[in-house]
């Protein structure tokens, strides 16, 4: 079989690409679009299992992955591919427990994206790039079996909304109202630091956003402002700090909120959140100045 520099071997099917083994541990890996004039189209069974790979970066050519192609890839943290890849064998993803982002190019609104959520349960930022512009997060669930003993059935409970996010489908279409209703079963079920993502990326890319929708993303916004204002101080996040001040400007009655949000940059922002901070100060909350009586 043919071989390439990167160390995919490949046979050629008719009029496309099948790329059989990847030798080697890359760290990051760039799947080709085409080999031999011809578009790679398929990637093999097991083709990336128990590799180190950290970073796989799947071209727009690729329709289909075989059955346990990233099997035991232990080290993999992010994926991107786009939606013209709508087959997954099974098990694609088993042993795949630190995957955290997944990045889709969306040339139409129908993808795999369904079938690649349903194999991972932890949570996960999605970025949707092209016809659809949109940041969604996945919260985490697991599943745990529970015995009911008097009846002798074996009961499964599913802790976390995870699995309720991920049934956000019309076939292969992305449904985001559907999405954007399931946010009343994050606020009781999932962090603040979920939340605070999962509200930036409605918020910042609000794709198909309704006007109720985000209303109650922006109440949430509004009643965690401080502290999602010094979290992405102290996680050295300008430019997300950036919309947040912009976006959602604070009245002058907010002045106490403004002054720990500079105090909590000066203890630990860098320099260009504690300069931020202070020309927004300069312009929203301006010293008063002092009158004397004579």
């Amino acid at each position: 079989m043919p071989q390439t520099a990167t160390g995919f071997t490949y046979e050629r099917k008719n009029d496309h690409i099948l790329i059989t083994e990847l030798f080697g541990n890359p760290e990051i890996v760039e799947v080709p679009p085409e080999l031999d004039g011809l578009p790679v189209t398929e990637l093999g069974p097991y083709l990336f299992s128990g590799k180190n790979c950290r970073i796989i970066r799947i071209p727009g050519s690729v329709v289909k992955i075989g059955r346990y192609g990233f099997y035991n890839c232990r080290s993999l943290e992010s994926l991107s591919f786009s939606s013209n890849f709508t087959d997954l064998g099974s098990g694609a993803f088993t042993g795949c427990h630190h995957i955290r982002s997944l990045e889709v190019e969306m040339q139409n609104a129908e993808s795999g994206l369904k079938e690649v959520l349903s194999e991972i349960r932890e949570e996960l930022c999605v970025r949707l790039t092209g016809v659809i512009d949109a940041v969604l997060w996945f919260p985490e669930y697991y599943e745990e079996g529970v015995e009911n003993t008097p009846a002798r059935i074996l009961m499964t409970h599913v802790h976390g909304s995870g699995l309720y996010y991920r049934n956000c489908f019309l076939g292969k279409a992305f449904h985001f109202t559907e999405y954007d209703r399931r946010f009343e079963h994050a606020l009781a079920q999932e962090s603040p630091d979920f939340l605070r993502e999962l509200v930036f990326g409605r918020l910042s890319h609000p794709w198909e956003l309704t006007g109720e929708a985000k209303n109650r993303y922006e109440n949430y916004l509004q009643a965690n402002y401080e502290k999602i204002a010094m979290d992405f101080i102290r996680q050295k996040r300008e430019e997300e700090l950036g919309w947040l001040l912009n976006t959602y400007p604070l009245s002058e009655n907010c002045r106490p909120i403004y002054q720990k949000i500079l105090e909590t940059a000066a203890e630990c922002g860098t320099l260009e959140s504690r300069s931020m901070i202070m020309e927004y100060g300069r312009i929203h909350f301006p010293a008063k100045r002092r009158s004397f009586e004579l």
